[in-house]
């Protein structure tokens, strides 16, 4: 499956770059994304998105300072700045994609307000389906950022053809701060969906990321709602020797070269959607 994928705010523009950077190292070039922010300072932060696909939008109204929680702004300033978002996204090109995501936490105010505003838009333009992956903050976050997303999350499920949601609250371990855990749980949220996101591609070791193409994964989807995600990993245990395992063998053995040693294997993914 062919991503674009669309980082709205502090939270998905840091998303989307590690999406990326996960996309490079595996060589499946199956990924390819923009960051879209009102502050400067966070756009400066990313590593792995190009300094061309980062668009800082709302200069002439916060000078770069971002619209803090305020996501009525920051659904007014990617409405007057569309034009500007959807050149940076053609740039890139679009013919050969199979879905647009858009990545937003929830709770602050560039993502949660402009997230469905740029839904809206792609699909006007664009035959290919719109998904988005909301971040939902935690209720330690403060009361307003749990405010904002479920104003947010309203708007987005009726916007874009499908809406993936992940809770920060039900990741975070037991006395650990969402400030300190924010890393982890990012990794957790590309962990999972990557996976997802690269069905039917192959890596360089040649080998698909799952039995299911991306039609099945948008046929999936196509209905709207709110879906959710589902992440195991199983062990390949053999019993044989090693000039015994043959291929299966040489894969494991390039799997641990690949990712340190590690023995992770098999990862799959279930989805199931809630259309209430």
């Amino acid at each position: 499956m062919r991503v674009f994928f669309i980082g709205f705010g502090q939270a998905g523009g840091k998303i989307v770059d590690m999406f990326i950077e996960q996309d490079k190292k595996l060589g499946t070039n199956s990924f390819r994304g923009i960051a879209v922010n009102t502050a400067r300072t966070d756009l400066m932060g990313l590593k792995h998105i190009e300094m061309k696909d980062r668009i800082l939008i709302g200069q002439t109204l916060v000078k770069g300072h971002g619209v803090g929680t305020d996501n009525v702004t920051g659904a007014r300033v990617t409405a007057d700045e569309i034009d500007s978002i959807i050149n940076a996204v053609d740039s890139r090109g679009t013919h050969d994609i199979d879905a647009f995501v858009i990545v937003a936490g929830l709770g602050g105010g560039t993502g949660s307000g402009g997230s469905p505003v740029l839904a809206r838009h792609l699909k006007r333009i664009y035959r290919e389906p719109v998904y988005a992956l909301g971040i939902i903050p935690a209720p330690e976050e403060g009361r307003l950022y749990s405010y904002n997303a479920a104003r947010s999350l309203t708007t987005l499920v009726n916007e874009a053809d499908n809406t993936f949601i992940f809770d920060n609250s039900a990741w975070k371990n037991e006395g650990e701060s969402v400030k300190s855990a924010f890393q982890r749980l990012n990794n957790e949220v590309v962990r999972r969906f990557a996976i997802l996101f690269r069905a039917g591609e192959v890596s360089r070791m040649g080998v698909g990321e799952m039995v299911v193409d991306s039609s099945e994964i948008i046929n999936t989807l196509r209905g709207g709602g709110i879906t959710s995600v589902g992440y195991a990993i199983s062990e390949v245990i053999s019993t044989r020797t090693k000039q015994q395992r043959g291929i299966l063998g040489g894969i494991r053995e390039n799997i641990k070269d690949t990712f340190g040693g590690k023995k992770e294997a098999n990862e799959e993914v279930l989805m199931g959607e809630d259309r209430s």
